[in-house]
């Protein structure tokens, strides 16, 4: 196989959703193992170059250590094949740090005993390919791994500890041995770190595609499930008005006009949350009445008449942000108030009290209706939660406010009691010099 095939496999990141197991530890093992793999072969051609270099050089010591290493790298890839990833690992990385120490007790030559000090520079390389070897559900063996290598470094150069025979060394003018195991460390590090690039590359090609997909499925759901949905209830409308006197048929179709509007409820929020997520601000400057008087007429239909709609308004009401996404919060928690309503109470209401100011402004909507319990008030922006007994909802509502003002950059608070009712706060800063539209 080509290297250049080679290279496009190992770095194949979707090829790796293909298989039974797709959790993401399983992923993040599998992503490791590759890792380990490579260092096995920068430590195998390693080891037998410098077996080379330094016997020649009659670096003896040296010599049989670089062999050792080479060796020991051999057998991790036969353990690594053989199938057993995380034993090659400990065997592999337990043995790099045993060479790299001998080889820093070990004098390479009658040059001095400190002639050979760089090659702790290898620890470096060797710790960060201990973190990344280890992912997922094996994540806490690397770090302690890791911990154990700075911590054999650290005690090597404390104590200073070196084989000697001879107590007339000299250190020798230039040490090539510093010049070998930096470029050695540097290539080794580079290549890490170029790996963790590449695989980042692909994750992020492997999202794109997924963003893509997601934004046909928004489509598909935008039109062609909300149409019929559409269709359907004009087509219910027209059947009541030729049941007219018939009142079970009048009761069924309200029942199906019921259904298809919780339908046509979760759709919208899919839909609004998608948009949230995938879409940047477009803030712009406009007048914050119309908005509220609109959404209070379009829900007016949705409860009793004895339900009040109430306003109140202090200061300017011009405000700058963005449109659509204010819109889609205040429907969601305007239409909790009306949903969540007392049904034996006369009386009930909601209210929007605003005030606006130079810097920004502050939405309070307020309500008398079933209120949340105490116990679920800290769960109720969490998705699919539903924080009463008689929620009706799919529990995203509040978690795509939550996401909106967060995106936003609005402050928000939620206070609530049960039977009493609940009032959502959201507090939003203007720019220092807002666009006029």
């Amino acid at each position: 196989m080509p290297i250049r095939s080679k290279i496009d496999k190992l770095l194949d990141v979707d090829a790796h959703f293909t298989g039974e197991q797709n959790t993401r530890d399983s992923f993040l093992v599998r992503e490791g193992n590759q890792v380990h793999a490579g260092l096995i072969y920068i430590e195998a051609v390693y080891g037998i170059c410098f077996t080379i270099i330094t016997y020649i050089q009659g670096y003896y010591y040296q010599s049989g250590l670089n062999l050792a290493l080479f060796i020991a790298a051999c057998i991790a890839f036969i353990i690594q094949r053989k199938g057993f990833p995380f034993v090659a690992k400990l065997f592999n990385l337990l043995q790099v740090t045993a060479v790299l120490a001998l080889m820093f007790y070990f004098p390479s030559s009658a040059a001095g005993a400190h002639v050979n000090d760089s090659v702790l520079a290898f620890y470096i390389p060797v710790s960060v390919g201990t973190l990344i070897a280890f992912q997922g559900k094996e994540r806490k063996y690397g770090f302690i791994l890791a911990a154990l290598i700075l911590v054999v470094m650290l005690g090597l150069i404390l104590f200073d500890i070196h084989y000697t025979t001879d107590d007339r060394f000299e250190e020798a003018l230039f040490s090539y041995d510093l010049l070998y195991n930096i470029i050695g460390a540097g290539l080794a590090t580079f290549t890490e770190v170029a790996y963790i690039l590449a695989l980042n590359n692909r994750l992020n090609f492997s999202l794109i595609k997924a963003n893509q997909e997601l934004d046909n499925f928004v489509y598909i759901v935008s039109h062609d499930l909300r149409s019929p949905l559409l269709s359907s209830k004009g087509l219910l409308e027209l059947a009541k008005l030729k049941s007219a006197g018939n009142d079970q048929a009048t009761r069924y179709i309200d029942l199906s006009e019921k259904s298809i509007g919780k339908l046509d409820d979760t759709i919208r929020e899919i839909l609004d949350y998608s948009r949230n997520s995938r879409t940047a601000l477009n803030p712009e400057l406009f007048d914050l009445k119309p908005m509220v008087k609109e959404i209070f007429d379009s829900l007016r239909f949705s409860t009793t008449a004895d339900f009040h709609f109430q306003e109140e308004y202090t200061g300017d009401t011009s405000v700058y942000c963005d449109k659509s996404r204010l819109h889609t919060v205040l429907r969601n928690i305007i239409g909790n108030a009306v949903k969540y309503r007392k049904n034996e109470q006369t009386g009930s209401f909601v209210t929007v009290s605003f005030s606006g100011t130079s810097d920004g402004f502050t939405l309070k909507i307020s309500d008398n209706g079933e209120g949340i319990r105490s116990e679920s008030l800290s769960h109720v922006f969490e998705m699919f939660y539903r924080g009463t007994s008689t929620s009706q909802g799919t529990g995203l509502g509040l978690y795509i406010c939550k996401e909106i003002l967060e995106k936003m950059g609005a402050g928000y608070k939620l206070e609530s009691r049960e039977g009493t009712g609940t009032t959502f706060t959201i507090s939003l800063p203007f720019p220092v010099q807002p666009v006029t539209k």
